[in-house]
């Protein structure tokens, strides 16, 4: 169960902690706290010049402990992001220990795909391409990098990631929702033996935002900034130029990019100081943006079935793109009908 938190709930943290507000050399907000989203993880309250992230769900049963995102925001070049102000957790009786992040307020507003232009996109991969500078040998937690303990040597296997997605996703969809979906198991698996050896080859990989998708940039006067490190990690520098978007689209996260401003873009990327040649980041930013595609879309199908009768709002929506253009990215690796 989800829980909903309160302006009350969120006061009460604010008002323990005055020295956080010196930090930024803000006061504390005298109109109370603003919610500013909430999501399937976290929500988001304003505090004056702060932004408190606190859990939605118990600490056990979030995908991914909130210590990376801290660990990832200390990591990152100054001024990409929030500064880490704060953090700690909330005790609820019989339902655990909900943990939160404070950050710097970042200013500005989302843009739906359709408002990103070429030119603020590359703006965004050069800020990419300074997150990506520094590198380690191997994939792993921000929090090991953080503590200088690792991440070790390693290597992605793309194969394997493909088939923990459909093992995740395969028992828990029924009906219709498996039915639309089922059909790219196949081609995405031939897909990604067919791109295995890019990411085999791979070994150096840098801090990444891991999710900087349209809703998770705020735009101010021109400048791109990213908020949500949920999904930071040490990982390829690709995957998160992927998630700007191509042929693999859907509102409100994946822009439609056309071949020609995918190869501009990995070409800005690469001009700015990005990691890796162009080829190479090219082949593997489309699978990462194909597996997102495919696992996504089987989410979006999930919650819309397991919650039947309420107003789904875009997500009908977007499931049906992402399966559209995912199908039209895979059609070179599905199997010819037999007569």
């Amino acid at each position: 169960m989800l829980r909903d938190w309160a302006e009350g709930d969120l006061s009460d943290i604010i008002a323990r902690h005055p020295e956080w507000f010196a930090v930024t050399g803000g006061v504390p907000p005298a109109n109370g706290l603003v919610p500013l989203g909430s999501g399937e993880s976290y929500a988001v309250w304003r505090a004056g010049d702060l932004v408190v992230r606190i859990a939605r769900r118990p600490a056990a049963e979030l995908p991914v402990d909130l210590a990376q995102e801290r660990a990832a925001l200390l990591l990152a070049p100054a001024g990409l992001g929030p500064r880490v102000i704060g953090a700690g957790e909330v005790e609820v009786a019989g339902a655990g220990a909900f943990p939160y992040l404070v950050e710097s307020l970042v200013p500005g507003r989302t843009l739906a795909p359709s408002q990103w232009s070429d030119g603020l996109r590359a703006l965004l991969v050069a800020d990419l391409a300074l997150l990506h500078e520094r590198t380690w040998p191997g994939p792993g937690p921000a929090s090991e990098a953080l503590a200088g303990t690792g991440p070790a040597a390693g290597r992605i296997d793309f194969v394997a990631r493909v088939e923990e997605v459909v093992d995740w996703w395969a028992p828990r969809l029924g009906g219709a929702e498996r039915e639309a979906w089922w059909p790219l198991v196949a081609p995405m698996r031939a897909y990604g033996k067919d791109v295995a050896g890019a990411f085999a080859d791979l070994d150096r990989f840098s801090l990444i935002h891991g999710d900087p998708v349209c809703t998770n940039v705020l735009v101010h006067q021109g400048v791109p900034r990213l908020i949500d490190w949920e999904w930071a990690a040490i990982g390829d520098p690709a995957r998160d130029i992927g998630f700007l978007g191509g042929a693999v689209h859907a509102a409100p996260w994946y822009a439609s990019v056309n071949d020609g401003q995918v190869d501009a873009l990995v070409r800005a990327y690469v001009d700015a100081g990005g990691c890796g040649d162009a080829a190479a980041l090219r082949l593997r930013r489309d699978a990462w943006l194909a597996l997102e595609a495919f696992s996504t879309s089987a989410y979006l199908a999930w919650v819309v079935a397991d919650n039947p009768g309420r107003d789904h709002g875009w997500r009908p929506a977007a499931a049906h793109q992402l399966l559209t253009t995912l199908s039209d990215v895979l059609a070179p690796f599905a199997r010819p009908a037999r007569d």
